[in-house]
């Protein structure tokens, strides 16, 4: 089903830009020598091209950003060369999550390096009126300065859920310049706003029939202005592209999850692959949606992004971004051991190996969620040590869904730095781990290597976002996902059966003890736990020797203990990436070597340098 031909839209508009009909809009001559601000969703150079016109108009203007606005008066307008402290009140609103905009401010703290950041909740819970940003800053001489940062909001009614949600918006301000008086103010709707609007419309309406899967594609094909801004070290921190992307793929699983009158949230869901398209525009907007009908041949979005490791059975240790599914394939045939082999939706190979041994089985995987790239090159890398000891009996699929890592690399191409959830799935649109019933495709990858080993320990390495995940046109904090919205270290989670408990609890508390000495990671997660309790405080999770841990019982699922390593990867590269796969290759080593010693008296190979 893959292929490149062209299909018509079966959805196709244009939008004009806010700021343009701003520009025309009859009542700025009333404003002439006003003070007017305007909150949009553009980036900074736009923002000030149109300030620049408002004044020649005669306005003292300024433009500013709407997504995340805290951020971007630090970025834009504070000098903090000079700064010893900020103090921050932020707003609560009734309407939001207590620490809403508290996550609004992130990562504040990585802008400013050096100078101290405190943070306390507004005592007065905002109803109605605007929330609002309340900072002082002290510079080196003492001094203090207090201003206000306005957060513009207004609660929207989310057809799709039948809820109300706090969402970031366009607004207007109009102030006397003498008497500081507000003559007027208002929000409105800003094109990032309808553009959501209109697709999730067009969705709601279209007959889509009764059975899944709807359409082998529906791709969302967006191109607008918006923001973009990477650090000093050229790190990705704010991006209103990816936050359309990530809105419109979650909105749009949303509806077919109770289109198909499944619970919200549900990961079985087949309703097809669910591509947004977020593209870079200029001077307007341009909406585009292509559906292909179930069984249509695919075209590729982008030509996919061309790995940096050329080299990869050598290089693998050491490679610095993602590999490619052939390259999966060349280091696998490196590895003694049983070959196997299924399809996956699209028609892809899943690959997997085999090697029988008298130690107690481990089966390996990576790649269920394809933007999770580090886990792809961790179980490779887990599977040459595990070759190397000479009683190990395991299995490995280092790349259970191809459809999605195809999705992935070519998104890559498009957007380098971006969680592109919408990779996440198959190519069917579930969580290849929730297959429902057959044909499985890509999960039939998973139950042979657990009925080759009868294996009673699955290590499955998964990531999560390395930056900021926000949703801001349905309330901005991602909906079921709240504790994921940053990072906060490399950690895991457990699953066992209930006759394994005594086991798995031993285990883990053996292997969180050596994973804590590798070097680096302690640091590491030190640094990112200390954020994440910053902006989001204390999560539902126990820390064991420095390390999340998250621990449940799981009578459902085929093995005695389940191991999810989450490190977050979406998307890093260079030294980042490198360490990534690292820490994912050593939870391997030590996971299987205090498995084999608790449950088996035979010696115990292990050897250095994976």
């Amino acid at each position: 089903m893959l292929g490149s031909n062209a299909m018509l839209p079966v959805y196709e508009h244009a939008l004009a830009l806010t700021s343009t009909q701003l520009l025309f809009d009859p009542r700025l001559s009333q404003w002439v020598h006003k003070e007017v601000e305007v909150w949009l969703f553009e980036g900074v150079q736009a923002r000030q091209r149109l300030a620049s016109m408002l004044e020649q108009r005669g306005m003292r203007a300024k433009v500013r950003s709407a997504y995340k606005p805290l951020l971007c008066t630090f970025l834009e307008d504070v000098d903090a060369s000079n700064l010893v402290s900020v103090h921050i009140e932020y707003p609560v609103h009734i309407s939001a999550d207590p620490r809403r905009f508290l996550l609004e401010g992130y990562p504040l703290d990585g802008v400013m390096p050096g100078v101290a950041l405190s943070w306390v909740a507004q005592r007065d819970v905002v109803a109605t009126a605007q929330p609002a940003y309340q900072v002082t800053l002290t510079d080196r001489s003492g001094a203090s300065q207090n201003y206000s940062v306005l957060a513009p909001n207004v609660l929207k009614n989310d057809a799709t859920l039948g809820v109300q949600a706090l969402c970031p918006t366009g607004y207007l301000r109009v102030t006397d310049p003498v008497s500081q008086k507000v003559i007027y103010a208002e929000s409105f709707q800003t094109e990032f706003e309808q553009v959501f609007q209109r697709i999730m419309h067009w969705v709601s309406q279209h007959p889509w029939g009764d059975a899944e899967p709807y359409f082998e594609r529906l791709v969302l094909r967006v191109e607008l202005p918006g923001a973009e801004t990477v650090d000093a070290q050229g790190q990705l921190i704010l991006s209103t592209y990816e936050a359309l992307h990530e809105d419109l793929y979650f909105a749009v699983l949303e509806f077919f999850q109770l289109y198909s009158k499944r619970p919200v949230g549900d990961r079985g869901l087949q309703a097809g692959q669910i591509v947004p398209d977020i593209r870079v525009g200029r001077d307007q907007v341009r909406i585009m949606i292509h559906k292909y009908p179930v069984d249509a041949v695919l075209p590729a979005l982008e030509k996919e992004c061309a790995p940096d490791c050329k080299n990869v059975t050598d290089s693998l240790n050491s490679c610095q971004a993602p590999i490619s599914a052939t390259q999966v394939s060349h280091v696998l045939k490196t590895i003694e051991a049983q070959a196997f082999e299924f399809q996956s939706r699209q028609g892809r190979v899943v690959d997997g190996l085999h090697r029988p041994g008298t130690l107690p089985a481990i089966v390996v995987t990576g790649g269920q969620h394809a933007n999770e790239a580090s886990g792809v090159v961790g179980a490779l890398r887990g599977a040459r040590w595990l070759a190397t000891q000479p009683q190990a009996h395991f299995a490995v699929v280092p790349l259970e869904n191809p459809d999605g890592y195809a999705l992935f690399a070519q998104y890559r191409s498009i957007h380098p730095q971006h969680m592109h959830h919408a990779a996440r799935y198959t190519g069917l649109g579930d969580d290849l781990e929730y297959r429902e019933q057959a044909p499985w495709f890509e999960a039939e990858g998973r139950r042979r290597a657990i009925a080759l080993t009868g294996a009673q320990l699955h290590l499955s390495l998964h990531g999560y976002p390395a930056h900021e995940w926000t949703r801001p046109l349905t309330g901005y904090v991602p909906r079921g996902f709240s504790s994921w919205s940053i990072p906060k270290g490399f950690f895991l989670i457990v699953r066992y059966q209930a006759s394994f408990k005594a086991l798995a609890v031993q285990w883990l508390e053996a292997l969180t003890e050596e994973l804590s000495q590798v070097p680096g990671l302690a640091d590491f997660n030190q640094r990112q736990m200390m954020r994440y309790e910053s902006y989001a405080g204390s999560g539902d999770f126990d820390v064991k020797h420095g390390i999340a841990c998250m621990l449940s019982q799981n009578d459902r699922q085929n093995v005695g203990v389940k191991l999810v390593t989450e490190f977050p990867d979406e998307t890093i590269y260079g030294a980042a990436f490198e360490f990534a796969h690292y820490v994912q290759t050593e939870t391997v080593r030590l996971a299987a070597t205090h498995w084999w010693r608790l449950n088996s008296p035979v010696k115990v190979y292990s050897v250095t340098g994976i």
